[in-house]
């Protein structure tokens, strides 16, 4: 698989060189590394053989790649996208899809009259709790949702532990950070597993000391178009992580930990819990996205997260972001106390 093709990783930071070892196990030998860091570049080519680099984007382009990973801060991944999809070069871009919806359709109409493969990467699709709960919703195993209640976060500076937080694009409003666009996964999982959004209203604000000038917390309710409810946490300031959901249907509920891989059912009819852990490596929902990535080239498949799908969470990560919106127009950066 991935075998002969030439494939760009632009920006070799934490998640960029995760997909180049993961392309690598999978058969893809001829890699093409770009990052305007040349130390980057060393650390991400470990176990790669002959890679060539480049410190310029349009220095990548110029070695003609057939396949390409977006992996640079928010606010670049548009214009490279749109680059990449007029020379007809295949892409996996990191999330969020931009920073703003200026210039997202001219895209999604891009790829499609080049017919090339455009997905984007929203890991979280193929994790394996996640698949789980979408495999017993489809099964009516708790009927009609009522509501949801998902909840998450984590301590930003422990996120890359070897790189100083302040200067990463999540806490760098010009790069397009934020814990809303940073953590968009959650938003993407909503949509997927639960359907389209009709109505959201949510705080958006920065609580904590730490020294960016972005949100570090959004907290919301949706009704979506279902006419189900759908509470949403996220942040930056939690010192341990948490990623939990619970799902109240009109025959049972779902309560799941994404982190520990408990998921437990309760029906309704037999007055009783069902507990059960599935076992997983962080790395397994990277390594299935990669390889969706190469089959959805080699046979023509659409993937599971297209541009349009990328389009509708960013610009419902927008309403959010904009819904209540407290850290605009504060105007100074916060510092650490």
């Amino acid at each position: 698989m991935g075998k002969g093709l030439k494939t760009l990783v632009v920006g070799c930071g934490s998640i960029g060189k995760r997909h180049i070892r993961n392309l690598a196990a999978l058969g893809v030998r001829d890699f093409i590394l770009c990052d305007t860091d040349t130390g980057a570049l060393d650390k991400a080519a470990r176990g790669i053989e002959r890679p060539v680099f480049a410190t310029g984007f349009t220095e990548a382009l110029a070695k003609h790649p057939d396949a390409a990973v977006i992996c640079t801060p928010s606010s670049l991944h548009l214009d490279m996208a749109a680059q990449l999809a007029r020379r007809g070069v295949h892409m996996l871009i990191e999330k969020p899809l931009s920073h703003t919806a200026d210039g997202v359709l001219e895209l999604a109409r891009l790829v499609e009259e080049k017919g090339i493969t455009a997905m984007m990467a929203m890991c979280y699709r193929f994790h394996p709790v996640f698949l789980h709960i979408e495999s017993l919703l489809a099964s009516e195993v708790v009927g009609r949702v009522h509501h949801v209640a998902y909840y998450g976060g984590h301590y930003l500076p422990d996120w890359h532990p070897q790189a100083d937080y302040r200067t990463e694009y999540a806490a760098r409003k010009e790069l397009g950070g934020g814990v809303v666009l940073t953590s968009i996964h959650g938003l993407d999982n909503i949509r997927w597993l639960f359907g389209e959004v009709d109505e959201v209203y949510a705080f958006v604000d920065k609580v904590s000391t730490l020294d960016m000038d972005v949100e570090d917390i959004a907290t919301g309710v949706m009704r979506l178009e279902s006419g189900a409810y759908v509470n949403w946490q996220t942040d930056f300031i939690q010192r341990a992580n948490q990623h939990r959901i619970v799902i109240a249907g009109s025959r049972g509920t779902i309560r799941a930990d994404l982190l520990d891989g408990v998921v437990e059912t309760y029906s309704a009819e037999l007055g009783k819990w069902y507990s059960g852990r599935i076992g997983f490596e962080v790395n397994d929902m990277y390594l299935a996205e990669s390889r969706h990535f190469l089959e959805c080239i080699e046979k023509g498949l659409p993937p599971r997260a297209g541009v349009r799908d990328g389009i509708a969470t960013l610009e419902l990560a927008l309403r959010v972001k904009g819904s209540r919106n407290l850290v605009e127009g504060r105007g100074s950066r916060c510092k650490t106390a």
